[in-house]
């Protein structure tokens, strides 16, 4: 039978290991974010998704979903599993780099591709207020902003597949819910999962596979706007 202590105990681990998700990892700006819990009467899983863009790559690869997974039934080992880069660019390079100003959206950029789907190129700056981006130039757009303007239309997309992770991840296992916004606990200041309404909650649907367990009280912190120091490394 599976133990609360065993799932609480797994996901403290690995935030005092450092391979627990960091939403203001200073070498990424967050972008979105998914969860995904799998369970049956023996086994269960945890994966959790963030699109983010690496600090340190003025390319369109620099946006990523990197993956962690948790579980008692994996068959790659627990915290960070994997890089995805599904975002490249077309006919021009997507992001230039200014020696003195850093980097931003090439002017000339109209299209990428996420997962060899051709995506349009937003230029106007408008987009991006609207969505309260608060943008750093008063003439470019960085490469932060730009992945922000994608979410949340274009997240799924982004997303990996079932088969894609099912190389961590038995196949067969069921999935129990999925999350898109959540309670994430704040490691900067030492905050564990087991330190949260909302990680109790999902170690005892985990248990029992009854979604109805999951109705925390704790605000939504998931959204980029609560993690203003990732990516100032």
């Amino acid at each position: 039978m599976i133990q609360k202590t065993e799932i609480l105990d797994q996901l403290d681990k690995a935030a005092n290991d450092f391979i627990f998700p960091m939403l203001d990892n200073g070498y990424y700006y967050h972008g979105d974010q998914k969860m995904t819990l799998f369970g049956d009467r023996s086994r269960w899983a945890i994966l959790i998704e963030v699109i983010q863009f690496d600090n340190h790559s003025y390319d369109i690869e620099g946006i990523e979903n990197i993956t962690a997974v948790f579980g008692n039934c994996l068959t790659s080992g627990n915290g960070n599993d994997s890089f995805y880069r599904f975002a490249q660019n077309t006919n021009t390079e997507t992001f230039l780099d200014d020696e003195d100003e850093g980097p931003f959206l090439n002017p000339d950029a109209k299209t990428i591709f996420i997962r060899n789907t051709e995506v349009q190129v937003v230029q106007d700056r408008q987009h991006y207020i609207a969505k309260g981006i608060d943008l750093e130039h008063d003439g470019r757009i960085r490469p932060w902003e730009f992945m922000r303007g994608l979410v949340p239309e274009y997240s799924s997309m982004f997303w990996v597949t079932r088969e894609e992770i099912s190389k961590s991840i038995p196949l067969d296992l069921p999935i129990i819910m999925t999350l898109s916004n959540w309670h994430h606990p704040d490691l900067a200041l030492d905050e564990k999962p087991s330190n949260t309404q909302t990680f109790q909650q999902i170690a005892d649907m985990l248990i029992t596979g009854d979604s109805f367990l999951y109705n925390p009280s704790e605000e939504h912190n998931t959204h980029w706007s609560f993690w203003p120091e990732g990516g100032m490394l």
